[in-house]
């Protein structure tokens, strides 16, 4: 089986895994079994590179930006389009049951039944850290970003914003037809000295983003999720309430103004 035939063998099965018709039995490599978040990556990778998209473009996946003066210094991208008419940004939400949530809300929900109900950040606040971080690295405006977050095809999308000004929220299924859509009606805004120059410096980002690197980022991700102790400076986390319900804020605020969303 030649190497094409395989990738595109890959993909049938994810995508027959997502939908539940087949189980998660089959990896990109023997030592590295895939999640189904990192399955949805591949398939929105996956379409990038073979839809055939007019114009000039290079695909990433898994890229680390680092973020000046934040919590996590660094953030993760899940898939990232340099095309001739943009920085596209993507990031993959592997979800069932009905989303909730709006575009500045907090947190939003998922509901898988009447009971079951699970809280999850704001994917649009989440890639808007993404490309800010992303913009400043590359030294491109922002106005010449996009961001996109792609839900599973196993969701609905209950009383959630398909669109604003710098960003999309749809299936994966609609991904291509809205990233087309967007080319379509997008200027072209790297002439090929400043394309080329963008691409050198992501590289450069790409080549940084080892596994270890992203499993260091994890561990990062995961102590300033939990615990109650500020990863910032120190200080007890403390509860408090702000206008879209309770949080966790550092207890030497203003000083230090880390705060967490609180699961749930």
């Amino acid at each position: 089986m030649s190497n094409k035939e395989w990738r595109t063998s890959y993909a049938n099965h994810l995508i027959k895994m997502l939908k539940g018709e087949e189980p998660n039995a089959f990896s990109m490599a023997p030592h590295h079994a895939q999640g189904k978040g990192h399955s949805l990556e591949y398939l929105v990778e996956y379409a990038l590179v073979h839809g055939r998209l007019p114009g000039r473009s290079h695909t990433w996946s898994n890229v680390l930006v680092p973020k000046d003066g934040a919590v996590v210094d660094e953030a993760e991208l899940d898939v990232l389009m340099l095309h001739e008419r943009g920085v596209f940004v993507f990031e993959s939400k592997n979800y069932s049951g009905w989303i909730f949530g709006s575009e500045r809300q907090r947190m939003w929900t998922q509901s898988l039944n009447k009971v079951t109900k699970t809280r999850f950040y704001n994917p649009i606040l989440q890639n808007a850290a993404h490309v800010h971080a992303l913009s400043e690295r590359l030294v491109v405006p922002e106005e010449h970003f996009v961001s996109y977050i792609v839900f599973s095809n196993r969701c609905e999308l209950k009383k959630v914003p398909t669109a604003g000004n710098d960003y999309r929220i749809c299936h994966r299924d609609d991904l291509m037809r809205l990233v087309r859509e967007d080319l379509d009606r997008r200027p072209v805004c790297f002439n090929g000295l400043q394309y080329k120059t963008i691409l050198e410096r992501i590289e450069t980002l790409a080549a940084a983003s080892t596994i270890q690197a992203r499993e260091f980022h994890k561990q990062d991700v995961r102590m300033a999720s939990t615990g109650d102790v500020c990863p910032r400076c120190g200080a007890k986390l403390v509860q408090r309430n702000g206008r879209y319900g309770a949080f966790m804020g550092c207890s030497s605020y203003p000083r230090c103004r880390f705060t967490r969303a609180i699961s749930g």
